[in-house]
C-alpha cells in the first residue's frame, strides 16, 4: 500500500511540475519579450507588472474556434499535438534533481538513451501535423522539422555518451553520483554541443527554419488553432525546461 502511495505521489508531483514549470517559461519569455519590444499587453494585462498576462493567454486560446481543413486526415490532425507533447511528460519521470533514488520520478537503468529516445519521438508530432493537414507549407515545415532533428540527434547523443562513459553508467542519478569537479575543463566543449543541439530539437532561434514564419507561414502548425496550437506551445516550453534540466544533470 505504501508502495502505491509513493508511486501516486511521485506522479502527482511529476505532472503538477510539468504543467506548472513550462508555463513560468512562457510567461517569462512574454516579459523579456515584452520589454525588448516595447509590448503593452504583457507589461499591463491584469495591474501590476502585467501578472495576468498568462490568464488573458489561456482565455485567448480556449475562445478562438477549432477549425479542422475540409481535406485534412481528422484523426491525426487531432491526435498530433498530444503525440508532440506526451513524449516530454514521459521524461520529466525520469530526470533527477538530486543524487539520491528519491529525488526522480523513477529510476530507469538506461535513463541517457531513454531520455534521448523518447525525446526523439516528438518530431512525430509535428511530422503528423503537417502531413495531416492537407497544406503544402504544412508538409513542408514537418519535413523541415524531421531533417532538422535527424542532423541534430548524432552529435547530441555523442555528446551524453561522453559523460556516460567518464562516469561508467547510463542511469542519470548514477552519473550525478560519479561526478568530479575535474570533468568540467574537458567536458565543456560536450556541454556546448549538447545545448546547441537541443535548441536545434526544439527549433528555437536561430533553429527556427521549420516554423519560418515569413517564408512558409508557421511551420507543421499553420492549420492549427485554439486548444491544439496551445498544445504545440506547451510542449516547446516543456521542451525547454527539460532540455534545461538534461543539461545540468549531465
Amino acid at each position: 500500500m505504501n508502495d502505491v502511495l509513493d508511486v501516486a505521489l511521485r506522479l502527482a508531483i511529476v505532472f503538477t511540475v510539468f504543467m506548472v514549470v513550462p508555463l513560468v517559461v512562457g510567461q517569462t519569455e512574454h516579459k523579456v519579450m515584452a520589454h525588448m519590444q516595447g509590448r503593452l499587453g504583457p507589461m499591463h494585462a491584469g495591474g501590476f507588472h502585467g501578472w495576468a498576462q498568462l490568464v488573458a493567454d489561456g482565455v485567448k486560446f480556449v475562445q478562438k474556434e477549432d477549425v479542422i481543413p475540409a481535406n485534412a486526415d481528422r484523426r491525426v490532425f487531432q491526435l498530433a499535438p498530444a503525440v508532440a507533447l506526451l513524449p516530454y511528460l514521459l521524461v520529466v519521470l525520469v530526470i533527477p534533481i538530486g543524487p539520491s533514488e528519491g529525488a526522480v520520478g523513477q529510476v530507469v537503468d538506461a535513463g541517457v538513451f531513454f531520455v534521448l529516445a523518447v525525446m526523439g519521438v516528438g518530431v512525430l508530432g509535428s511530422l503528423m501535423a503537417g502531413w495531416a493537414s492537407a497544406n503544402k507549407f504544412s508538409l513542408l515545415g514537418g519535413l523541415r522539422t524531421a531533417a532538422q532533428l535527424l542532423a541534430y540527434e548524432l552529435p547530441m547523443l555523442l555528446a551524453a555518451a561522453s559523460v556516460a562513459m567518464a562516469a561508467g553508467t547510463v542511469s542519470l542519478p548514477g552519473i550525478l553520483n560519479a561526478f568530479e569537479w575535474w570533468w568540467l575543463p574537458w567536458q565543456i566543449v560536450g556541454a556546448l554541443v549538447f545545448f546547441v543541439a537541443g535548441l536545434a530539437e526544439l527549433q528555437r532561434p536561430p533553429f527556427d527554419m521549420p516554423v519560418a514564419d515569413s517564408e512558409i507561414i508557421f511551420g507543421a502548425y499553420t492549420e492549427y488553432t485554439g486548444l491544439r496550437f496551445a498544445l504545440f506551445l506547451l510542449a516547446e516550453y516543456a521542451g525547454i525546461v527539460v532540455l534545461c534540466a538534461l543539461t545540468t544533470v549531465l
